[in-house]
C-alpha cells in the first residue's frame, strides 16, 4: 500500500513540475513576442519618418491624375527627380503635389500666349488656359543645380513654380511611388 501512495506522489510531483515548466514556457514566449511586436511598430516609424511617407491631395490641382482625397505614398531617399515624374513638395509650410516640368540645368519660359517651352523648344501649348502670370516668376528661368520647375497638371492653377518659382531640391519631400485612390468623391 506504500508503494502505491509513493508512486502517487511521484505524480503529483511530476504533474507541479510540468506546469511550472509549461507556465514557465508561455513566460518567455509573451516576452519573446512582446519583444516582437515592440521591434516590429519601432521598425514600422523608422521607415514612415525616414523612409516613406503619405500625403493627401487638396483640390483639384492635378486632376485628371490625382484627384482631391487621393492618398499618395512617396519615397523620400530620392536623388535627383525626371521630367514628368510626381512629387510632394513643401513651399511655405504648405505640402503640395505636382509634377516636374523642367530639372536643373535647364531653361524655362511660359510665353504670353501659353506655351512652355524648354530649352528653346515648346513642350505644351495651354492656349485657352492661363498658364502665363504676369510678373510672378521671371522668364526664362534658369535653373540652378538644385532646382526643379514643378507644375501642376491642372495648368489654370498656380500652385506650382509659376507662382513661387524653382523649387530647390531640399524643399521636395519625394517622389510619388503609389496613390490609394478614394471612392465615393
Amino acid at each position: 500500500m506504500s508503494e502505491k501512495i509513493l508512486l502517487n506522489d511521484r505524480d503529483v510531483t511530476a504533474q507541479v513540475i510540468r506546469r511550472r515548466m509549461q507556465g514557465a514556457f508561455l513566460k518567455k514566449q509573451r516576452r519573446t513576442d512582446l519583444g516582437k511586436a515592440l521591434f516590429l511598430v519601432v521598425f514600422i516609424c523608422f521607415m514612415f519618418r525616414f523612409i516613406f511617407g503619405f500625403s493627401l491631395v487638396y483640390g483639384d490641382t492635378m486632376e485628371p491624375a490625382l484627384y482631391s482625397g487621393d492618398l499618395l505614398l512617396y519615397y523620400r531617399l530620392q536623388s535627383g527627380y525626371e521630367s514628368g515624374d510626381v512629387v510632394v513638395y513643401e513651399v511655405n509650410s504648405v505640402t503640395h503635389v505636382g509634377r516636374i516640368a523642367a530639372v536643373p540645368g535647364e531653361d524655362v519660359t511660359i510665353t504670353e500666349d501659353g506655351q512652355l517651352v524648354i530649352n528653346g523648344y515648346t513642350q505644351a501649348n495651354f492656349s485657352g488656359e492661363e498658364a502665363y502670370t504676369a510678373g510672378v516668376t521671371e522668364y526664362p528661368a534658369e535653373l540652378g543645380d538644385d532646382e526643379y520647375f514643378i507644375m501642376a497638371d491642372d495648368h489654370t492653377s498656380t500652385s506650382d513654380s509659376r507662382n513661387y518659382g524653382p523649387i530647390s531640391e531640399k524643399d521636395i519631400k519625394g517622389l510619388v511611388i503609389t496613390l490609394l485612390r478614394r471612392r465615393n468623391i
